[in-house]
């Protein structure tokens, strides 16, 4: 049966190069290393480690192990790093992946009431694309997320917390500026700043709108997020179609927005590992959330 102490051994050596170093890295002796090693090979049923002229090279066999121990062995860190704050009473933090633009505009906002219950709380914030948070929230690497909503995926809760409808942004001295709603007609021909095909379900909604419409703007430049497009209105390449979230951080930059006339909003949600014990740090940050939520003003 494999041991730990021999597969810790196994990793030392992949790490340090030389048993030597191994040795000084666990605080044994050398020959130690290489006894722990050869029965690691003996249970394995295989060679880790090809001896030549006093030197250890690893094996292609070797080498695929030590990848499934490096995964196995980072959660063991972190199980360790776990276990090491709750006996020195560090305080526990809290990870929460969340969309950019929402990065930048609701959760600041959550985090300032969830800071006045837990001041001395750390909270890691990993900026991501949709597909990215779904990935993050089966892995079991947050605690939460803050995303626009998405279809049923295994191993992830989701609650419904707001909807927004679409606007229209555009530069202050552009001709649409004028106008106090834009309709999907006075898009045809414009310079548009569009999604990425396949970006979330941004695309095919204001696809199909256009195109019901018989619309064909000028697809000048495309991109995966909400920022970008502001961005790019900012610098004149065009208008867009856009969340509302932005919209106030963009408009000290000469961007305006109307609303938009098409059956398009926008559903966000918080989503968590399905299955999981929250804790009440999660539970907080969740009631947080819900209230701002609920209060948000988009200042349009």
């Amino acid at each position: 049966m494999i041991r730990f102490r021999q597969i810790e051994a196994f990793r030392s050596l992949m790490i340090s190069g030389t048993s030597v170093s191994a040795a000084r890295r666990m605080h044994v002796t050398q020959p130690a290393i290489s006894r722990l090693i050869a029965d690691l090979e003996a249970d394995l049923g295989f060679r880790l480690f090809n001896r030549a002229k006093g030197r250890l090279e690893p094996t292609n066999a070797g080498v695929r192990f030590y990848k499934a121990v490096e995964e196995n062995f980072l959660g063991l860190e972190r199980l360790m790093q776990v276990a090491g704050n709750i006996r020195h009473e560090a305080p526990e933090g809290l990870t929460v992946a969340c969309l950019p633009v929402l990065s930048t505009t609701l959760l600041p906002e959550v985090l300032q009431r969830f800071f006045k219950q837990h001041p001395d709380v750390s909270v890691k914030i990993d900026s991501c694309t949709v597909p990215e948070i779904l990935v993050s929230l089966q892995d079991l690497k947050v605690d939460m997320a803050l995303s626009l909503a998405f279809p049923p995926f295994a191993g992830i809760e989701v609650e419904p917390i707001m909807e927004a409808t679409v606007l229209c942004a555009m530069l202050a001295t552009h001709p649409l500026a004028q106008k106090e709603i834009i309709l999907p007609e006075d898009l045809d021909g414009e310079n548009v700043i569009g999604w990425m095909p396949n970006s979330a379900q941004s695309y095919d909604r204001e696809l199909s709108t256009l195109n019901s419409a018989a619309i064909r703007p000028n697809y000048t430049i495309q991109t995966h997020t909400s920022h970008t497009r502001y961005a790019m209105v900012a610098n004149g390449f065009g208008v867009a179609i856009v969340e509302p979230f932005a919209a106030k951080i963009w408009r000290p930059h000469g961007v305006v927005t109307r609303p938009f006339k098409a059956d398009i909003n926008y559903k966000y949600v918080l989503a968590y590992p399905s299955g999981g014990i929250r804790s009440e740090l999660a539970h907080d940050l969740r009631e947080a959330a819900l209230h701002v939520a609920k209060n948000y003003n988009f200042g349009l």
